[in-house]
């Protein structure tokens, strides 16, 4: 049995964001699952995994990867080509609905102030309740890439984003609910209950005695943070700029295990 897991992030890591994985990134995993198990573990939900890594799931490696959406808080392993769940939970069991909805209320009040201020192509489906996190998508998620590039141009000219973090945090000290807020992708925000963050992804992996990450949101903030730093201190875990960089950290890390074999 490989004794070895490599966890990658999805979108910036194993795709542009928002994007299909593309062929030289499966192709290079199909060779890294011959030495390890590969595990997807992002702050996006099952569906889109699914739309974005089919290639990949559909290839010669995919019985040798696991799928951990939503930070890990949930867990889907592949059995006659279908991946089923192993493993879910709630945020709204965890910090109770009058919390929930308070938040829901704030987020609100802040996608207006968002709206008013800053003239940008606004799409639909700005709050997205994934069992065990809430994502808040400022510009939509269901904005096309004009519309999330019209968004990242301004999020980096005016800090919307970094703003927002900020007093959101404040609403949930004053507030004293058990929440975590982290900047997910390139256009919304996670958040979820204290310890659901990236790090919850190994209590799934009592079964391997090493365990890699790759992601590209590993600075203060970013919700690869909490696992990359977890695994730093053995120098498992590895911060990439884009799929690019992904593939040769992908390379890099074949290159030590053969050596180690």
């Amino acid at each position: 049995m490989k004794r070895t897991i490599c966890l990658f992030d999805m979108d910036g890591t194993l795709t542009e964001a928002r994007k299909k994985i593309n062929s030289d990134m499966v192709v290079a995993l199909n060779e890294l699952s011959k030495y390890a198990k590969i595990g997807i573990v992002t702050g996006s939900d099952f569906d889109y995994v699914m739309q974005q890594c089919d290639e990949l799931l559909a290839s010669e490696c995919g019985d040798e990867i696991e799928i951990f959406p939503c930070n890990g808080t949930k867990h889907y392993r592949r059995k006659d080509e279908i991946f089923e769940s192993q493993h879910n939970v709630e945020m709204i069991e965890e910090i109770g609905r009058e919390n929930y909805n308070y938040l829901l209320q704030t987020l609100t009040a802040f996608q207006l102030m968002i709206t008013l201020k800053h003239k940008l192509p606004y799409s639909g489906t700005f709050f997205q309740y994934r069992d065990s996190m809430l994502n808040w998508c400022p510009i939509g998620r269901q904005a096309g890439d004009a519309s999330r590039f019209a968004w990242t141009n301004e999020d980096k000219e005016y800090g919307i984003r970094q703003y927002f973090l900020g007093q959101i945090e404040n609403v949930i000290k004053e507030e004293k609910i058990n929440l975590t807020v982290a900047l997910g992708g390139a256009t919304s925000f996670d958040i979820y209950p204290d310890g659901w963050d990236k790090t919850y992804v190994m209590n799934h992996l009592d079964e391997f005695n090493k365990v890699l990450f790759v992601g590209d949101r590993c600075q203060e903030g970013g919700n690869d943070k909490a696992l990359y730093d977890l695994l730093s201190d053995e120098r498992n875990s590895f911060e990439t700029t884009g799929p690019e960089q992904t593939l040769e950290i992908i390379n890099n890390i074949i290159k030590e295990i053969r050596k180690d074999a």
